[in-house]
C-alpha cells in the first residue's frame, strides 16, 4: 500500500503544479457565512456547492466557508443542512475576484405547523452534519448536545460515542478506550494541540479533570488523516473551545446536589460563559469561561487475589483457585475540579490570528481505610491513608490564517503541560500475626474469609508508617505550519493539495520520595516512652492507641456483606507522623523510579483532496514522522529493612535512547452514490510509542528476593494497519450508519516474566521487564448508530428525539508466559525454562458497549434518559487462564430534565446512576470477585440563565 499512495500522492502534486499557474485566470472564489435565520447561530459542516461543478465547501467550526475554483460568469451557489431548508443564490463571478455571500437557512416544518427550535433536535442536527461533512470516518458531540447531557466530565461526554467504552473510579469515567484499544493507544487534543500524558507512566490522558462546561464539542477521529499525528491507532479526540460568536452573550449555570452512597447534600458546580466582539467592523472577538465542581466520590470496594492450588481431579470442572488475600476499603474522598478558558481572535484582511488558552484542574483529598486479610502469608491488616492528588492541565496556543494570492497557510505555535503531584500521603499500618484459624475455607470465595479470621485487636500493633510524595510534568513544545493550494483541472474534476511541517518537543520527569519507619523503629518508640502508649509484651504499639470508638462507618459497608472494623482515627496517626517525623527515614530505593525523558518528533506531510464532480472525493496521503528519544535513570540493589539496612549499592548512572523514521501512508474515498446514501472506506498506518516507563533504562535488583526488574531502552513501537468502511444513510429525519474496522498491530509490548538463564551473580533470578510480541495482534468490530427524531407523527409523539448506537468488538494478541519444565538429568540439574506464548484478547476491550438517549422535548419541557452498557472486558493477564481478570458487564441509568421558565432562565434536575448499580471485576471462574465497588447514586438540581 506504502508505494501505491506515494505514487498517487506524487502525481497529483505534479499534475497541480503544472498547472497552478493557468487556475487564477480562469475562475475565482467565494466566502462568508451560514447561520440559522431564527436564533442567528451560525451552522458549523453546512454543505456549499457551485451546481454544475465540483467546487464546494464544507462551513468550519464558526460557520465560516471558502470556495475556491468557482468558474466565472453567472452561478448558483447552493447550501443544505440536514434538518433545514436547502437555499440557492444566483452570483456573479470574475476572475480573480474574490465574492463575500453570507447565508442564513430556516428550519424545516411541517405544513401549517410554526417552526420551533428546540435544544435536543438542534444538538442532533449539529452533530449530524458535522459528521456527513467530514473527509473522514468522526463521531461528534456537538456544543448543545453537550449542555443537554448529565456527564460530570469529558470522558463521560466522549463515552456517549459508538466504539467508545470508559474507564471509571468511584462512578466517575476517567479514561477512554476507542474501539478496543486502551487509552495508551489514543491521542487527546484540544482545538488540536496535543495533551501531555497524566498518567505516571504511560501515555494516556484523565479527562475527567475537564468539564464539558468549558467545551464548544466533542470529536472522536476514528481513520487519521495524514494532517494530523500518526500515533494515534485508536483514534483521535478532539476537544473543541470555539471562537467568539456575534453579538454580546453571557450564560451561567449554578447547581447542588446529593450524594446517596454517603447521604451528603454538600455537591455543588458552577459554570459561566461570556463572550462578545468589538469594533465597529467587530474584527476583535473574546469569550471568556470558568466553572468549578465539588463532589462527593466516596465509595466501599472490595479487592480480592486469588492464587492456583491444584490440577482439577477426575469429576471436578475446574482447577482448585484459592483467595490469598482479601481487601476491603473504604475510601471517602472529595474532588474539587476547576477550570478556564480565555480565546481571543483577530480577523485580518485576508486571514485570522488566534489566541486560545485553557486550564484544568482537580484536586482530590482522600482518606482511605483498608482491612486486609492477608492468607498467604497469616496475618490481617489494618491501613489508613491519608493523602491529596492534584491533576494539572495548562495549554496555550497561538495560530494564525492567511490567505496569500490562492494559497492558504495556516500556522500555530503552542505549550501544553499537565502535572501530576502528591503533595501530602500519610499511611499507617498495623498488623496481626497468626490471624486465621486452621479451617479457613479459602476456595469457597471471598465471603468466607472473614468468618475464618481471628480478628484478636488486642494482638493488632503498629508496623510501620509511610511519607510519599509525587510529581510527574509532561511538556509537549508544538510549532506547524500547513500550507494548502486548491485547484481545478476541469470543472468536474477539483480539490485541493496540501503539504505541512510540524516538530514537537517533550520533555518529561518523574521524582517519587518516600520516607518510612522500620517496625524496629515504631518498636523502639514504645520501649523508649514507657506510660506514654499502649504496648503489648514486646513494647509494641498497640492499635488501641489509634480506635475511633465514635465512628459509624462499619455500618451498611457493602451493603452488610462485610463487618468493617475497627476503625482507625486518621488525625491520631497523623498527629503520631508530626511527633515522630524524625524517626523516619529516606527509602532510597525508590530513586530507582525516578526518570527524565525527552522526545523530538519532526514531521511532515503531504496530501491531496480531490473532487471528481460532487459524488467522489479521494484522498491520498503519506505522513513523515522521525522520533528522537532519550532517556536517563539509574542501576542500582536495595537493602531493604528484610535484609537488615537500607539504602542503594552498586549505584550508576544510566542513559538510553533511540532514533527511527516512519512513513505512514493513508487513503481515504467518499462515493455519494445519492443525496442521501454515502460509503466511505479508509486505509492507513499509525503507529503507538511504548510507555515511558518501559523504555527508560533502570534496574532494581534485589538478592533477598531474587528477582530482576528492567526498563528496556530498546522497545520497538509499534505499527498498526487499519482498514475501515462505512455506510451512511441521512436525511431529515436523521442519520444511520454502518461501519467495521479491522487493525494489525506489529511490534505491540507486554510485560514478561521469565528466569535468569545466562552465568552470573543473577543465574536464575527472575526477571521482569518489557519486551515486543513476535507475534501480530489483530482487532476488529463492527459500529451502528442511529440518530432520528419522530416530529413528523402527531403530538405528543412528535417530541420524540432518539440517539442509539452499538459496537462489537474482538481482539486476538499473544502474551508471554514461561513455564518451568522437568530438571535437567545433569548436573546443576537446573530446571528447564520454557519461554512461550498464551493467546487472549487486548487490555481494556469490551465484548460489546450500546448507548441509547430516548428525548422528549414538547414547548419548554425537555427530558433525556440514557443507558450506557459495556460488557465484559479483560482487566489483567494471569499465568493461568483461570486466573485471568476481567471488569464484570455495566450498565448505568442517567436522567437529565429541564424546564423553561423564561427565554432566557431554564431549571434542570440531573439523576447519574439512578439504578444504583456498581462496578465489578472478576477473575476467569466469574463467581470469584477480584473488586467491587460501591458508589450510589447523584442528583443535581439547578439554574440556567443566558443573555
Amino acid at each position: 500500500m506504502r508505494r501505491i499512495v506515494i505514487g498517487i500522492v506524487f502525481l497529483t502534486t505534479l499534475v497541480v503544479l503544472i498547472n497552478c499557474p493557468l487556475w487564477a485566470q480562469s475562475t475565482g472564489k467565494i466566502t462568508g457565512t451560514v447561520a440559522d435565520s431564527t436564533n442567528g447561530e451560525t451552522l458549523p459542516s453546512a454543505n456549499l456547492y457551485v451546481e454544475g461543478t465540483s467546487a464546494g465547501a464544507t462551513t468550519d467550526l464558526e460557520g465560516g466557508y471558502w470556495i475556491s475554483n468557482v468558474p466565472i460568469g453567472k452561478q448558483v451557489v447552493v447550501a443544505s443542512y440536514i434538518g433545514y431548508e436547502s437555499k440557492r443564490v444566483e452570483v456573479l463571478i470574475h476572475p480573480g475576484s474574490a465574492l463575500d455571500l453570507d447565508l442564513k437557512l430556516t428550519m424545516k416544518a411541517l405544513e401549517g405547523d410554526e417552526i420551533v427550535v428546540t435544544a435536543q433536535l438542534q444538538g442532533q442536527a449539529a452533530a449530524i452534519n458535522q459528521q456527513i461533512a467530514s473527509n473522514t470516518i468522526v463521531s461528534v458531540v456537538s456544543a448543545e448536545k453537550i449542555r443537554e447531557l448529565p456527564d460530570q466530565n469529558a470522558a463521560e461526554s466522549v463515552g456517549r460515542l459508538p466504539g467508545v467504552s470508559v474507564q471509571r473510579e468511584a462512578g466517575e469515567g476517567t479514561k477512554v478506550v476507542v474501539r478496543g484499544l486502551a487509552p495508551k493507544f489514543n491521542s487527546i487534543t484540544v482545538n488540536g494541540e496535543r495533551i501531555p500524558s497524566t498518567d505516571e507512566q504511560d501515555r494516556s490522558v484523565d479527562l475527567s479533570m475537564i468539564s464539558p462546561d468549558a467545551l464548544g464539542g466533542i470529536e472522536v477521529f476514528k481513520a487519521l488523516t495524514p494532517d494530523k499525528d500518526g500515533d494515534a491507532v485508536g483514534g483521535t479526540v478532539n476537544l473543541v473551545v470555539r471562537r467568539a460568536p456575534k453579538d454580546l452573550q453571557f450564560n451561567v449555570r449554578t447547581q447542588t446536589g446529593y450524594n446517596n452512597h454517603e447521604s451528603d447534600f454538600g455537591q455543588f458546580k458552577g459554570s459561566f460563559g461570556l463572550s462578545n466582539r468589538f469594533g465597529e467592523d467587530e474584527r476583535l472577538g473574546a469569550v471568556f469561561t470558568g466553572n468549578f465542581q465539588r463532589a462527593n466520590r466516596s465509595s466501599d470496594e472490595l479487592n480480592a487475589g486469588y492464587s492456583f492450588i491444584r490440577e482439577a481431579r477426575e469429576g471436578e470442572d475446574r482447577a482448585v483457585i484459592g483467595v490469598n488475600n482479601l481487601n476491603l476499603v473504604d475510601r471517602l474522598e472529595t474532588r474539587n475540579r476547576f477550570g478556564a478558558s480565555l480565546t481571543l481572535d483577530r480577523d485580518l484582511p485576508g486571514g485570522s490570528l488566534l489566541f486560545n488558552s485553557f486550564w484544568s484542574e482537580t484536586r482530590r483529598d482522600e482518606l482511605r481505610r483498608r482491612k486486609r486479610y492477608r492468607l498467604g502469608a497469616a496475618r490481617t491488616e489494618y491501613e489508613i491513608r491519608d493523602r491529596q492528588v492534584n491533576t494539572r492541565l495548562l495549554t496555550g496556543a497561538v495560530s494564525g490564517h492567511h490567505t496569500a494570492s490562492r494559497i492558504q497557510v495556516d500556522w500555530r505555535a503552542s505549550l501544553s503541560k499537565t502535572t501530576q503531584d502528591i503533595p501530602f500521603s500519610h499511611t499507617g499500618t498495623f498488623r496481626e500475626l497468626a490471624a486465621f484459624h486452621g479451617n479457613t475455607d479459602e476456595n469457597s470465595g471471598p465471603d468466607a474469609i472473614p468468618a475464618g479470621a481471628k480478628n484478636r485487636v488486642d494482638l493488632t500493633f503498629f508496623k510501620n508508617a509511610n511519607y510519599d510524595s509525587l510529581d510527574v510534568e509532561d511538556r509537549n513544545l508544538t510549532a506547524q505550519v500547513d500550507f494548502k493550494v486548491p485547484f481545478g483541472l476541469s470543472d468536474g474534476v477539483s480539490g485541493h493539495l496540501k503539504a505541512g511541517l510540524k516538530y514537537r518537543n517533550k520533555r518529561r520527569n518523574r521524582d517519587i520520595t518516600r520516607w518510612r519507619t522500620s517496625a524496629f523503629g515504631i518498636n523502639g518508640i514504645g520501649a523508649e516512652n514507657p506510660g506514654l502508649f499502649e504496648v503489648d509484651r514486646e513494647q509494641r504499639i498497640l492499635i488501641s492507641n489509634y480506635i475511633d470508638s465514635s465512628s459509624t462507618l462499619a455500618d451498611d459497608y457493602l451493603n452488610d456483606r462485610f463487618v468493617f472494623g475497627p476503625i482507625i482515627d486518621v488525625d491520631k496517626v497523623n498527629q503520631f507522623g508530626i511527633e515522630w517525623r524524625h524517626k523516619y527515614s529516606l527509602a532510597e530505593e525508590f530513586e530507582l523510579e525516578d526518570y527524565k525523558a525527552g522526545e523530538r518528533i519532526f514531521s511532515h506531510y503531504v496530501l491531496a483532496e480531490v473532487n471528481l464532480g460532487k459524488r467522489l472525493l479521494f484522498m491520498p496521503g503519506v505522513r513523515f514522522e522521525k522520533t528522537s528519544t532519550d532517556y536517563k535513570s539509574i542501576f542500582g540493589t536495595p537493602l531493604g529493612s528484610d535484609e537488615g539496612g537500607s539504602g542503594l549499592f552498586n549505584v550508576v548512572d544510566t542513559t538510553g535512547g533511540r532514533n527511527y523514521l516512519e512513513a505512514l501512508p493513508m487513503f481515504h474515498l467518499r462515493v455519494h452514490l445519492t443525496s442521501w446514501f454515502d460509503i466511505r472506506l479508509a486505509a492507513t498506518e499509525s503507529l503507538s510509542r511504548p510507555n515511558y516507563f518501559n523504555l527508560v533504562p533502570w534496574e532494581r535488583i534485589s538478592h533477598f528476593s531474587t528477582t530482576v526488574e528492567a526498563g528496556n531502552p530498546d522497545l520497538k513501537h509499534t505499527n498498526a494497519l487499519n482498514y475501515d468502511a462505512f455506510l451512511s444513510f441521512y436525511g431529515n429525519r436523521g442519520l444511520l450508519t454502518l461501519g467495521g474496522f479491522h487493525k494489525t498491530l506489529k511490534n505491540i509490548d507486554y510485560i514478561r516474566t521469565t528466569r535468569i538463564q545466562e552465568p552470573g551473580r543473577t543465574l536464575g533470578y527472575q526477571l521482569t521487564s518489557p519486551v515486543n510480541s513476535e507475534r501480530n495482534t489483530r482487532v476488529r468490530g463492527f459500529e451502528i448508530e442511529l440518530q432520528t427524531n419522530l416530529k413528523t407523527l402527531p403530538s405528543p409523539w412528535d417530541g420524540v428525539v432518539l440517539h442509539l448506537n452499538y459496537s462489537h468488538i474482538s481482539s486476538q494478541t499473544f502474551y508471554p508466559l514461561f513455564l518451568i519444565g522437568p530438571r535437567s538429568p545433569n548436573p546443576p540439574f537446573r530446571p528447564t525454562i520454557i519461554d512461550t506464548v498464551r493467546e487472549g484478547r487486548m487490555p481494556g476491550q469490551a465484548d460489546d458497549i450500546a448507548n441509547i438517549a430516548i428525548g422528549y422535548e414538547k414547548g419548554g419541557f425537555s427530558a433525556r434518559y440514557s443507558f450506557v452498557y459495556q460488557g465484559k472486558a479483560l482487566r489483567q493477564v494471569g499465568n493461568r487462564q483461570e486466573l485471568d481478570g476481567f471488569f464484570d458487564t455495566f450498565l448505568r441509568q442517567d436522567l437529565a430534565i429541564q424546564q423553561k421558565v423564561t427565554d432566557r432562565v431554564s431549571l434542570f434536575l440531573n439523576a447519574n446512576n439512578v439504578s444504583n448499580v456498581s462496578e465489578g471485576a472478576f477473575i476467569g471462574i466469574q463467581s470469584f470477585p477480584t473488586r467491587e465497588e460501591l458508589f450510589g447514586w447523584t442528583s443535581d438540581l439547578g439554574v440556567r440563565i443566558k443573555f
